[in-house]
């Protein structure tokens, strides 16, 4: 269980690092403007970055008693329940890591 949320604690700063990345590229070629006015995609755009972002990097499953796979779909919905938890667990990290920064400045 603590590999699991380590696991997905690590993939959500490396995936922020990638869209920190991503985005930079696109405002400088000048198309996050137009992909974040789009509707439905703009508002879901860190979701497809971060399936994208599993398919890429084969990333899943975890292997640890845990499984992301839902509405029984397969290898898709695998890979958009690791998208939607790596999602999730980044204000969990970002938290974390206040947490120990707070527990370090008063020690």
């Amino acid at each position: 269980m603590m590999a699991t949320i380590l696991t997905l604690i690590v993939l959500g700063m490396i995936f922020q690092g990638v869209l920190a990345v991503l985005n930079s590229i696109l405002d400088t070629v000048g198309v996050s403007g137009i992909l974040g006015s789009v509707p439905v995609l703009g508002s879901n755009l860190n979701l497809i970055w971060a399936y994208l972002f599993v398919v890429i990097s084969e990333v899943g499953g975890f292997g640890y008693g845990a499984s992301t796979e839902i509405l029984g779909m397969g290898e898709f919905g695998t890979d958009v329940g690791t998208a939607l938890a790596i999602t999730a667990f980044i204000p969990v990290k970002d938290a974390a890591l206040s947490a120990l920064g707070k527990g370090l400045a008063r020690g």
